[in-house]
């Protein structure tokens, strides 16, 4: 039994055998003759159940949209839970059929993206991901080391210029927005202090809130994580773009070290300035707390600064200040070996670009975290 669909340069038929069903097709498989086929197949499938075989033996001629239509329907047979198989297959329309086929069904990515077995191995994936990244990160700060303790040893190595640069980069014009933020931080933490003692008529105890929040914690983090987010993420952008452009190739190529030139500046720029930026943040937020506190409590500012001047111990403004320059390290670092991993598009620096600023945040959350357990066992 056949039902067949003939022309002079195509034919195809269901032949139903003993053995099971076979799609047979003869002629030229290409794609002028698609139309015809999208529209009469259907049809001649929707008769048929069970497995198909797809015989291919007198096929003379089949192009990349045949095989590509062809691979489709058996797809489509599959997903309905039938079983397709081939007959018949050349080694040209054997090689051709695996160039042409298509991506897996919708379905069964979500169902492989379910299983079990796909979770724990993209876990297994991003686990070894992180840690070659970690690897490599660390190789990078060893080479950052040597370069650093050659420059020490002559420092004439280390141009200037571009020193004092990244330092007005990172330093001077983050003046504005850290002030800012801190200031607001200091108001805020002061304003809900303030309300909640004042239940409990302790609210001169917002002085010394206001004292080891900000000076041990709020002032180094906010200024932190708000110079990962700008100075990082600009380092990133600057040395992938160099990459992009071949540029530190053609340094390589002169004979130049990319390290010393580009990143022994930028490291050392924010190792040099966060500090300072870190103590303007402490003025700051201890003036947005102190307005806070006037308006909030009618505390005059010398009362304020009498309680202040009572309450605060060196020990919490030196824990602030001793974390700036490994923060500054961490960002400084993550940010520029981001940069040279940018593979040469504008697509890739993009992404290094957000990669390096959420390894930044995430680094000194992390250290500031061990920080705060490290001093606290030494109590001090």
């Amino acid at each position: 039994m056949t039902d067949d669909l003939s022309s002079p340069d195509l034919s195809f038929y269901l032949k139903k055998t003993p053995e099971g069903e076979h799609l047979v097709f003869s002629g030229e498989l290409t794609a002028q003759r698609l139309d015809r086929l999208e529209k009469e197949l259907p049809g001649i499938l929707r008769k048929s159940s069970g497995p198909l075989v797809f015989v291919l033996d007198s096929l003379t001629r089949l192009d990349t949209a045949g095989a590509l239509f062809l691979n489709q329907t058996a797809e489509n047979l599959r997903a309905e839970g039938r079983t397709c198989t081939w007959q018949g297959l050349g080694a040209n329309f054997s090689r051709l059929l695996e160039l042409a086929r298509p991506p897996a069904h919708d379905t069964e990515k979500g169902k492989s993206c379910l299983a079990p077995s796909a979770v724990v191995e993209k876990l297994g994936e991003t686990v070894c991901g992180a840690g070659a990244t970690l690897v490599s990160l660390l190789a990078f700060f060893g080479v950052f080391l040597c370069r650093a303790a050659r420059v020490a040893c002559n420092p004439l190595r280390l141009r200037a210029t571009s020193l004092v640069f990244h330092m007005e980069q990172v330093g001077l014009r983050a003046v504005p927005i850290v002030a800012l933020l801190t200031f607001l931080i200091g108001l805020v933490v002061a304003y809900m202090g303030a309300r909640q003692l004042q239940m409990f008529g302790a609210q001169i105890f917002a002085v010394n809130l206001l004292e080891v929040t900000v000076l041990r914690e709020m002032a180094v983090l906010i200024t932190s994580i708000v110079v990962a987010g700008r100075s990082g993420s600009a380092f990133t952008a600057q040395i992938g773009a160099m990459q992009a452009n071949e540029e530190i190739s053609a340094l390589v190529s002169m004979g130049l070290d990319p390290h010393t030139l580009l990143v022994l500046p930028r490291v050392l720029a924010l190792i040099f300035t966060l500090p300072l930026l870190v103590f303007l943040a402490d003025i700051m937020a201890l003036a947005g707390g102190a307005i806070a506190v006037r308006y909030t409590l009618d505390i005059d500012i010398h009362t304020f600064i009498s309680q202040l001047y009572n309450v605060t111990k060196m020990n919490n403004f030196l824990v602030g200040m001793l974390k700036t320059p490994f923060f500054a390290l961490a960002i400084g670092l993550i940010g520029c070996f981001n940069g040279f991993k940018v593979s040469g598009s504008a697509e890739s620096v993009g992404f290094m670009t957000t990669r390096a600023v959420v390894q930044a945040i995430f680094s000194v959350i992390l250290l500031n975290a061990v920080f705060a357990i490290f001093f606290t066992s030494i109590r001090m």
